[in-house]
């Protein structure tokens, strides 16, 4: 999906463009016309090789073009009055975020400027100069050379310049405590609005999975990351990942190489390793789905045999107890009472029993455990019988 464009004010003046660019719509049509089979892509590719052959008279002339137009954006922003809900430059003020990031207008255009770190007002103070210096050179090149001439620094000049970052942290300080941000802006001057409401909830994923492969670019910021740190120990991480960005731009073809030949690597062992997992899975869910097949077929009768049936129990039967009579009673019996018993007792004993026996078990049988069965040494609460209760029911009294 393609992203769409930030909001702007239809009146705000268009902005300038850079020579390339203006060289590049000026030429457009040109190039269709003399390669008509080109796609979108190589047509790019020929425009920018097109423009690096220039001869350096023929470039001036377009610098020059860029120069006028970025003159006409200037005069026009000076006359500029935004309309509501835009700001000075003609952007939206609330824009939408995608992800949970901040986009550059969503911060008020009139809080104070952060501050910068020595390097970074080394190479802005810098840059026109060396381009001027070098002007065959890339954007990734000249890059490498701020670098390479900043380390070449004195003690002396870098500490002017650390004295220069300083100035410029007071600066920020002290404008940050007179600043009141505008409605629907925090303390720093960003957009409330802007701040995501609802976090997505985190996918959960399977431990076991393979790690994905890494890019050329990752591999290439393992080995540059330790080297930047020892540079500028007190590098910020935005500043980092743009030191990183310019220096992997800066690189030979063949150097980049060693890089892309680790990520090629990694992506074998990514798609080798993926291949194994999900044979695994596939193989765990079948084995899964033949167990829940096999378990549906079964018979009662194996279902007794099978982990949780206990031996000797009818299945939905108590402990000890015949099916169809009353938990310790025999069938046809006077609950608690032997039949053909007298209802006295032996001495020490309860009417209908025998000595020694416990009431409501049939003689020689252990208790919650049929006739003929394995022992059950667990009694269900449900057959434990009070003989003095069954007797006062049955209106039996004590002799």
């Amino acid at each position: 999906m393609a992203k769409s464009k930030s909001q702007r004010d239809p009146c705000a003046p268009k902005r300038n463009l850079s020579a390339y660019l203006l060289y590049q719509n000026a030429m457009r049509n040109t190039f269709k016309d003399q390669n008509p089979g080109m796609t979108f892509g190589q047509l790019a590719k020929y425009t920018s090789a097109m423009y690096a052959e220039m001869t350096p008279e023929e470039k001036e002339q377009w610098n020059q073009r860029a120069e006028a137009d970025k003159t006409r954006f200037l005069l026009e922003m000076a006359s500029y009055v935004p309309a509501p809900g835009f700001d000075a430059r003609g952007d939206a003020v609330v824009a939408t975020l995608r992800g949970g990031y901040r986009s550059r207008s969503s911060r008020d255009s009139n809080a104070p400027k952060r501050n910068l770190s020595t390097y970074l007002l080394y190479q802005n103070a810098m840059r026109d100069q060396f381009k001027i210096d070098n002007p065959g050179m890339t954007f990734g090149q000249l890059s490498k050379y701020t670098s390479h001439m900043y380390k070449s620094l004195t003690p002396k000049e870098k500490a002017d310049w650390d004295l220069r970052s300083e100035q410029d942290k007071v600066r920020f300080e002290d404008e940050m405590r007179t600043y009141v941000p505008p409605p629907g802006h925090d303390a720093q001057g960003n957009v409330l609005e802007d701040r995501p409401t609802v976090k997505r909830a985190k996918k959960l994923k399977d431990p076991n999975a393979p790690k994905r492969a890494r890019g050329s670019f990752v591999f290439f910021t393992f080995e540059m990351r330790p080297k930047i740190m020892e540079e500028f120990p007190n590098v910020k991480f935005v500043e980092m990942g743009s030191l990183m960005g310019e220096r992997w731009r800066a690189l030979t073809p063949e150097e980049k190489s060693v890089y892309e030949n680790q990520a090629k690597a990694d992506k074998e062992r990514f798609t080798k390793e993926m291949q194994e997992y999900t044979a695994k899975k596939a193989e765990a869910v079948a084995r899964s789905q033949a167990e829940m097949a096999h378990a549906a077929t079964l018979q009662p009768q194996q279902m007794l045999s099978m982990p949780g049936i206990m031996s000797g129990v009818m299945p939905g039967a108590m402990l000890g107890v015949m099916p169809g009579a009353m938990p310790g009673v025999m069938p046809g019996a006077i609950p608690g009472v032997m039949p053909d018993a007298m209802t006295s007792a032996m001495p020490g004993t309860h009417p209908g029993m025998l000595p020694g026996a416990l009431p409501g078990l049939l003689p020689g049988a252990l208790p919650g455990a049929m006739p003929d069965s394995l022992p059950q040494y667990a009694l269900a609460p449900q057959s434990y019988i009070d003989a003095h209760q069954l007797y006062d029911q049955n209106n039996y009294t004590y002799s």
